[in-house]
């Protein structure tokens, strides 16, 4: 059986290596280039390759359709993925049906994605294993093959318990892969609700929280002590890391980050119990005990050691500008931020409608102007504000085709005059990116590190938003990269909630689907299916996005500096037809039901004629939202339901409320 192999790393290794023992014919090899920033001492599968005469390659993508037809020349029977960092594509997967196998290292469908290895020891795990299944397009999701148990002592690293994988990768290959090869291998689909996915981790995440407990803080040193990254605290601005450790139970009644002894050892007190330092080293320095260590810090008993000492004084306030305030992201926000404490907002907009509520809130500054008006009082106040947010666009598919220069005008060139002055004051900024921006793309999750981001021809003017949104995202990204540019772009994915629109953008066709959708309601008119609402949007509560945002905002560490984030809920993806639906059922439970008119049904109508000529559609924009989760520790929590229903809610009480105000008025 000819069998290409797709591997990395000592995992990766040690399954090339129990394939060639097993005589299997392995025609070529794909690896990644070794990393030498990963400490090098693992084995090199393209080195064990090259020992057998294997032809070895280390595509970027190797789902590019040149590799494809590399690999399909090669006529394979089997591919082979063990610790191979790309997701193989359905191209290539085609290539050997009902022959694609994975080797992933937990014991599915526990710890599906990245990492397993470090994620069980940070969770105090007793057990793992190795699995391998059959490739699908979700990752670690297909059916299972083969499965071994390994054992987890508590003394394990994340080095130890590597071995401990390697070892069983090589017994379990051993024993399925000829019953793979002469076709009597059975497979056994996972249980889905089991399921657990873990996103990937960055050496960031070995940031040490003292108000966990010592067995907690301890299993995060053993997931990632030498060579990985390393479990770090800081003192005095320094920062140093934590290789080996052991739990003291009992502790004194102190807060969490106290070093309790210094004298020979170093003994830092946690959230339950402490931890005693047996190993570590400055970042500045060398490997040493624990007493060398806190000599070398300067440590002394009663001291608080960690992140929590180290912020730039609980008086100061954080100032935040948000431009284009009064909408219903800049207006949640807001709200959220001054709930928080700790932040001054500056805000500005045309109008303050969604605001009222806040004027007047200590701390809430509003300045009435426009962006391409009020460049001297923009500029000042990047100037004296430690954050700033754009948030000024115009958003809705009618104007992309309407007023497409208009589009371009604001969302591009009004938005980069705000960038460069951020760069000239060196400004942080969170940016507003869109989910517009992946297009076309035929991902079945939108990635920000990897999916394409393709539009249509020039003639589809519904793509000039989308274009003008992400080349802005590239100006930013380079200013990063030679200027310095701290920043961070974020992909809201069909956010909705209370104060998304008014019923009277809806009239006059600027606005969400979901407010046209109600403004039929209200006025008993049909709704209208665009192209038979078959297009699939994944909803999310506002609450669950500004939660996310906000832990943007509030991460100070410089963790998400760089980083283009995803908010969106991948599991509410509905097609427009159902959030139809949905809507006219709690429509009809609605207690102010009674003051509207019958329902109007449904009327299917062509996308060019509700939008106009230049418009053109996505079949689906969902989110994968690793990203969100590594940086931020962020998981979307609002029900779809709950979300429609209090969005609905709030439209027809403002509907109400303008009325009996319209009534007031006119009597």
């Amino acid at each position: 059986m000819r069998t290409v192999v797709f591997a990395y790393h000592e995992v990766g290794a040690a399954a090339l290596s129990a394939l060639l023992e097993s005589g299997s014919e392995v025609v070529a090899v794909f690896t990644h280039r070794d990393d030498p920033a990963e400490g090098g001492w693992y084995r090199s599968v393209a080195r064990l390759a090259a020992e057998h005469d294997i032809p070895a390659f280390a595509p970027l993508d190797p789902n590019h359709p040149l590799w494809v037809e590399r690999i399909a020349a090669m006529e394979p029977d089997m591919l082979l993925s063990a610790h191979y960092r790309t997701m193989l594509g359905e191209d290539i997967r085609s290539l050997c049906p009902n022959k694609c196998f994975n080797l992933h290292g937990s014991k599915l469908p526990a710890y599906r994605g990245r990492c397993p290895i470090n994620w069980v020891l940070v969770n105090g795990e007793s057990a793992t294993g190795v699995t391998l299944h059959h490739m699908t397009a979700d990752a670690d999701a297909g059916d299972i093959v083969a499965q071994q148990v390994v054992p987890i002592d508590e003394d394990d690293t994340a080095r130890t318990l590597t071995a401990s994988i390697c070892n069983a990768t090589g017994s379990l290959l051993a024993t399925v892969w000829p019953t793979i090869v002469d076709g009597s291998h059975t497979a056994t689909p996972q249980d889905a609700n089991a399921a657990t996915t873990m996103p990937s981790r960055s050496p960031e995440d070995g940031r040490i929280d003292w108000s966990c407990t010592a067995t907690e803080v301890r299993n995060l040193v053993r997931a990632v002590t030498h060579p990985w990254p390393g479990a770090f605290s800081e003192s005095g601005g320094r920062r140093f890391f934590v290789w080996d450790s052991t739990v003291m139970p009992g502790a004194p009644d102190v807060a969490p980050g106290t070093v309790l002894e210094t004298n020979g050892t170093l003994l830092i007190a946690c959230g339950q119990d402490a931890l005693r330092i047996e190993a570590g080293e400055p970042a500045d320095g060398v490997w040493s005990s624990g007493g060398q260590l806190a000599a070398d810090l300067n440590l002394v008993d009663g001291m608080r050691i960690g992140r929590a000492m180290e912020h730039r004084g609980s008086d100061r306030l954080t100032k935040v500008l948000i431009l284009g305030a009064n909408g219903f992201i800049g207006s949640h926000l807001s709200e959220r931020l001054l709930e928080e404490g700790g932040y001054e907002v500056h805000a500005m907009d045309l109008h303050t409608s969604n605001l009222e509520h806040l004027l007047g809130v200590p701390h809430f500054n509003f300045h009435e102007g426009d962006i391409s008006i009020n460049r001297e009082w923009i500029e000042y106040h990047v100037r004296k504000c430690d954050v700033v947010l754009p948030l000024v666009a115009i958003a809705t598919p009618i104007e992309y085709v309407r007023n497409p220069l208009r589009v371009f005008q604001l969302d591009f060139e009004e938005n980069l005059r705000i960038i460069r002055d951020c760069v000239r004051h060196k400004t942080r900024v969170i940016f507003p990116s869109t989910s517009e921006v992946y297009g076309m793309c035929g991902d079945s999750y939108f990635d920000e590190n990897s999916s394409p981001l393709i539009t249509g021809p020039i003639k589809s003017q519904r793509w000039i938003y989308s274009s003008s949104k992400q080349l802005l995202d590239r100006v930013i990204w380079a200013h990063g990269q030679q200027d310095n540019l701290r920043f961070s772009l974020f992909r809201p994915f069909n956010w909705i909630g209370p104060r998304l629109d008014s019923l009277d953008s809806a009239r006059i066709g600027s606005s969400r689907a979901i407010t046209q959708l109600i403004l039929n309601l209200v006025e008993g008119t049909p709704i209208q299916l665009v192209d038979g609402g078959n297009q699939k949007r994944c909803f999310t509560d506002v609450d669950d996005g500004i939660d996310c945002l906000y832990r943007l905002i509030a991460d100070n560490s410089g963790r998400v500096d760089g980083g283009i984030v995803n908010i969106g809920n991948p599991e509410h993806e509905y097609s427009i037809k159902e959030l139809a639906q949905t809507l006219v059922a709690k429509f009809e439970a609605h207690p102010l039901r009674e003051n509207y008119p019958p329902f109007a049904g449904y009327r299917e109508i062509e996308s060019s004629a509700y939008y106009g000529k230049g418009y053109q559609d996505v079949q689906h924009r969902r989110p994968s939202i690793e990203n969100a989760k590594r940086l931020v520790g962020w998981t979307p929590a609002v029900g779809f339901e709950a979300s429609i229903e209090r969005t609905l809610d709030w439209f027809l009480r403002d509907h109400e409320g303008r009325l009996a105000s319209t009534a007031v008025t006119v009597g």
